[in-house]
């Protein structure tokens, strides 16, 4: 029996695993989950027998204290945003492998959270479908480049973003997400930070990470090996399947995804990606190659023009500008020792973008 302890319970992937759960996988108990404010998360845990805690993202002496309550085997950390470090390093302090569905945590705590995970001996399995794949494709197999695929989100054929709407921007073609990662995904931010988390959990550089427009969202990434093969892992876009087999391992238990339906009509199509229209992957390119502090001050600029844009006092297009901005500033670019100073970069990018909204 696995002994899951999910932290973001009431999110968009917290959701999803519950509904999973409560589909089958009896070989997963849920012991635990937590949530900032969501009035559902006590039903939710009552319904599975489960210890339930209000916790803020940044509250790491709760994450602790909670986390030696449940005593899990694994833990999901499906918390949104910058938000999600504190709590993938408090999962690493306590020596509990995880399941990490927050791409920030690895944008952010760069080589130093990966380097505190090996010296706990914590296992850090992606939850992102993109990142999930890559995953599972590199066990067995070397690669010579990462591709990773993008829907394009809701403006892929639309030219002119000048007047794009908060409603028009939340309205994703293939994924159902919270409003951030709705929004990111709008402007390929999402993508920039995929990008970001490859280059530093797998080692690649970036111009070995290439992203490509996959309207389908079936093949969730590809690798190329250096013999010219292409591997692609394919499943419907539905998050159960990097959900589970993050949590119970690869092939362990029945079938989680539902069969493509290649005996009927389907296809499959790629295509580049326009760097004027979706600029904001651009510069999380930029960012990731000017290395350091860079990626936190992307990541926290993004996230503050974001929340800006939801509460209706920037354009769609400020987004860009605002994040851009901030990145043509000066930061370190030596990576960070300590979260001390990673947060000293947040709080810095997250002024310089609040001052600009």
């Amino acid at each position: 029996m696995i002994r899951l302890l999910i932290l973001g319970a009431t999110g968009s992937i917290g959701t999803t695993c519950l509904n999973a759960l409560s589909a089958g996988n009896e070989d997963i108990k849920v012991v635990g989950m937590t949530a900032s404010a969501n009035p559902a998360l006590q039903k939710r845990a009552e319904a599975f027998g489960a210890k339930w805690r209000y916790i803020e993202g940044s509250n790491t002496a709760g994450i602790r204290d909670f986390i030696e309550e449940t005593e899990p085997d694994i833990v999901l950390n499906a918390i949104s945003g910058v938000a999600g470090l504190p709590a993938t390093l408090s999962v690493i302090e306590r020596g509990t492998d995880i399941a990490l569905a927050n791409k920030e945590s690895v944008v952010m705590g760069g080589r130093f959270m990966l380097s505190e995970a090996k010296k706990n001996g914590v296992r850090i399995i992606p939850v992102d479908s993109e990142h999930s794949a890559i995953y599972h494709l590199l066990m067995g197999k070397k690669a010579e480049k990462l591709i990773i695929t993008a829907s394009g989100g809701p403006f892929l054929g639309r030219k002119d973003l000048s007047g794009v709407t908060i409603e028009e921007a939340l309205h994703h073609p293939t994924w159902r997400m919270g409003k951030k990662i709705t929004i990111d995904s709008a402007t390929l931010a999402n993508k920039g930070l995929e990008v970001m988390e490859a280059s530093l959990l797998f080692g690649f550089p970036p111009e070995k990470i290439e992203v490509v427009i996959h309207r389908e969202s079936v093949v969730h990434s590809m690798i190329e090996t250096s013999d010219g093969a292409v591997y692609a892992l394919m499943s419907p876009p539905d998050m159960t399947l990097p959900i589970i087999s993050a949590i119970r391992g690869e092939g362990n238990g029945g079938r989680i995804a539902k069969p493509l339906p290649f005996s009927s009509s389907f296809s499959l199509t790629f295509s580049s990606w326009d760097r004027n229209k979706f600029p904001m992957l651009d510069l999380a390119y930029t960012a990731l190659s000017l290395g350091g502090c860079y990626r936190t001050a992307y990541a926290a600029a993004d996230e503050t023009a974001v929340n800006a844009f939801l509460r209706g006092h920037i354009a769609f297009q400020d987004i860009y500008r605002i994040t851009a901005e901030v990145i043509s500033r000066s930061f370190d670019t030596h990576e960070p020792q300590s979260y001390e100073e990673i947060l000293e970069t947040e709080k810095r990018a997250r002024r310089e973008a609040e001052a600009l909204c």
